[in-house]
């Protein structure tokens, strides 16, 4: 019997390659192909469906910022990410870059730039 290649290089095999285009959405579990996932299980007897569309629940959200050199404006990476009900396997479903750009305000404050807000 031949060994089998490690999971990691199996799975990165399936990867069709090119462009990372996002924001990128997952569906379903990487394990068990589940599409259930904890907060909205976990909620759904306390918002009502319309909240749970307008924006998504999220158990964990991993952040990312870098200002790279040669661009004016700093990018944000963001991962939201939830666990699978059936497995109990975290992953992330919504994939995000943003650029963060200054917001002008004409308030009280001398016109100064307000604080770096995603958009």
């Amino acid at each position: 019997m031949m060994p089998r290649e490690p999971r990691q290089q199996r799975r990165r095999k399936k990867d069709t390659g090119g462009e990372l285009v996002l924001p990128k959405t997952f569906d379903k579990c990487p394990t068990c192909g589940s599409t259930r996932r904890f907060c909205e299980e976990a909620l759904k007897g306390d918002l009502t469906p319309k909240d749970m569309e307008e924006r998504p629940l999220v158990l964990y959200s991993a952040e990312f910022t870098i200002h790279p050199p040669g661009k004016l404006f700093p990018v944000h990476l963001v991962a939201l990410m939830d666990v699978c009900v059936n497995c109990g396997t975290v992953y992330a479903f919504v994939l995000l870059k943003e650029t963060l750009r200054p917001t002008l305000s004409s308030g009280g404050d001398g016109g100064r730039p307000g604080p770096l807000v995603p958009g």
